[in-house]
């Protein structure tokens, strides 16, 4: 401790009795660019340009293309032999759930979907650029007594509904596909019991 006391002793005499040695070299002051003043400046040379048109146009283009031609889900292939297996949408409650009085409308547990909210419907999933599969798909629309939705992996669904007038939809980003395990088309999927029973059906039969 004395030595602490004694270095810091003679560090305040120093500075203390230190010469002032005045300013060395001119100096400047610092000068920060306003950010929104440039971005807006920047905007305006862009307009006048015309180069912020040609970004909007482009985007809309982007978005279009990207509507009208949406990403194949990754990993899809058309079916080469005809499988089945059954899922079972299970939800696990960690704890009670109580509203707003208290009162549990649902303990801790697990619990299947499918109990509280049948599946009314049936999927099938296919490769909207392959035609055997899209006319396969639209004879099960036509033929089956229960309602059947079209789910794209792979293709146009907005020139599909324009040129057979009705509705297709898009598996976007793999989400059913995946969740599912489906990893060929065409597939079938709807409810059998209390599963979901998933059918993927070769090229061949169809």
């Amino acid at each position: 401790m004395k030595k602490l006391l004694t270095v810091l002793f003679i560090g305040m005499s120093f500075f203390s009795n230190a010469e002032d040695l005045g300013i060395v070299a001119k100096t400047y002051p610092i000068v920060e660019p306003d950010m929104i003043e440039w971005i807006k400046n920047k905007a305006e040379v862009m307009i006048k340009n015309g180069q912020w048109q040609q970004i909007q146009n482009q985007a809309i283009i982007n978005a279009k293309n990207q509507i009208n031609n949406p990403k194949p889900v990754a990993g899809i292939t058309d079916a080469e032999v005809t499988k089945v297996w059954y899922y079972k949408p299970l939800i696990t409650v960690k704890k009670d759930l109580t509203d707003g009085s208290g009162h549990v409308i649902a303990k801790a547990g697990t619990y299947n979907a499918l109990k509280f909210k049948p599946m009314d419907e049936q999927l099938l999933f296919i490769n909207g650029e392959n035609s055997a599969q899209v006319k396969w798909a639209i004879n099960h629309v036509k033929s089956d007594e229960i309602l059947s939705k079209i789910i794209l992996t792979k293709g146009s669904f907005i020139k599909l509904d324009k040129q057979y007038r009705m509705w297709f939809y898009y598996d976007q980003n793999g989400k059913y596909t995946n969740r599912l395990k489906i990893n060929h088309v065409p597939a079938i999927v709807s409810q059998e019991n209390d599963a979901l029973k998933i059918m993927e059906v070769s090229n061949k039969d169809i």
